[in-house]
């Protein structure tokens, strides 16, 4: 291995699917509660410390074996950025910060001291250690809240909100992808992981310690992962995939609830987005449609196109959520965002019809 060249990819990106929705989430939803420099920063110390976990690790994994591969250095040095980038984003929130947004963070510490060890007896995997990597990384939401000068109910709430989500998540994720693996776990742990969340979400909200609509999001999960338990198994970028869908799902929700609680979040602007958006879309989809009709098949820059349509979609539905008149635009939006993606799996000239459907239906819009 001395002589051989190592792709940066393979040093550089973790090879788990999972810890991307599980770093993001808390993340997210700091910059959703309180935008600004602060829970930028902290977005940096979390995605930068996420991404070094994994040359760190291959280069642990050398010295501690008495050896040293061209990987070895490469990983340090990866490791090494990563690790400068991520104090470089601390460094910006202890500059900007108006709370004491390290609090969480210490606290949190015990976990992230766990998983370490976990790392590096290659146990990471296992199911506590990656209960204690997720409820780790959640400490960063109350963190971006507390940095804000938001108060500690806040702080508390986006907390419990993503450590009641990742419990219910881990514990529905690796039963369906060791049921994908052809095994036979018991369900019933995963279903109590499931609706016990949803129930402790409705206590805490009955007591005003959540927004009602973590319970919401959170039931919408049980009720999915009940279903999908007595369901032929699915691969497991599905599983995976799903779950990042309900992960952002649950940030939306909470930061939408915290919203309707009087809480000046970034989502407040979503109704200007969606127009700014929405109009720029209707000449792109056209022009879309006009280019697959020459195509033999979809090209993957279609399917990435397709993804703005589904934020503006998604924005359209804040903006009647946050309250405003009803109105048939967000909704023609979304139609017109079902179609595409029903017809963009089809043959063509299929995925070109359905962007010049999704077209008309923004003009109409």
């Amino acid at each position: 291995m001395r002589g051989m060249s190592v792709p940066l990819k393979q040093v550089a990106l973790p090879t788990e699917h999972g810890g991307w929705g599980f770093t993001l989430e808390p993340v997210l939803l700091g910059l959703l509660l309180s935008p600004g420099p602060h829970t930028l920063g902290l977005f940096l110390l979390g995605l930068f410390g996420f991404l070094a976990r994994h040359p760190l690790k291959l280069a642990y994994q050398d010295l501690r074996r008495g050896k040293r591969y061209p990987r070895t250095d490469l990983a340090l040095k990866v490791g090494g950025a990563y690790l400068l980038l991520a104090l470089l984003g601390l460094l910006l929130t202890a500059l900007t910060a108006q709370g004491p947004f390290l609090l969480p963070l210490l606290l949190a510490l015990p976990l992230g001291a766990f998983v370490a060890w976990a790392d590096a007896r290659g146990r990471s995997r296992d199911l506590f250690p990656e209960v204690a990597a997720a409820l780790f990384m959640a400490a960063l939401a109350p963190a971006g809240a507390l940095a804000g000068g938001l108060g500690a109910q806040v702080a508390w709430g986006s907390f419990l909100a993503l450590a009641l989500r990742d419990l219910a998540a881990l514990y529905y994720a690796r039963t369906q992808v060791l049921r994908a693996r052809g095994t036979f776990p018991k369900r019933y742990p995963a279903l109590l992981a499931l609706f016990l969340s949803a129930s402790f979400a409705f206590l805490l909200a009955q007591r005003g310690l959540l927004p009602f609509a973590v319970f919401l999001g959170l039931l919408a999960l049980a009720l999915y992962g009940g279903y999908a338990l007595f369901r032929p198994p699915v691969p497991a970028r599905v599983i995976g995939w799903t779950q990042m869908g309900f992960g952002l799902l649950l940030v939306l929700l909470a930061a939408l609830g915290y919203t309707w609680m009087g809480l000046p979040t970034a989502l407040l602007g979503a109704p200007s987005l969606h127009r700014l958006l929405g109009w720029s879309l209707v000449g792109l989809a056209f022009a879309l449609s006009l280019w697959l009709a020459f195509q033999k098949e979809v090209p993957r820059a279609a399917r990435f196109a397709l993804g703005l349509y589904d934020l503006n979609a998604l924005l359209g539905l804040l903006y009647l959520a946050l309250g405003a008149q009803l109105s048939p635009h967000p909704l023609l939006a979304l139609l017109g965002v079902v179609l595409a993606h029903a017809l963009l799996r089809r043959p063509p000239p299929w995925p070109g019809v359905g962007f010049f459907l999704l077209g008309l239906l923004l003009l109409w819009h």
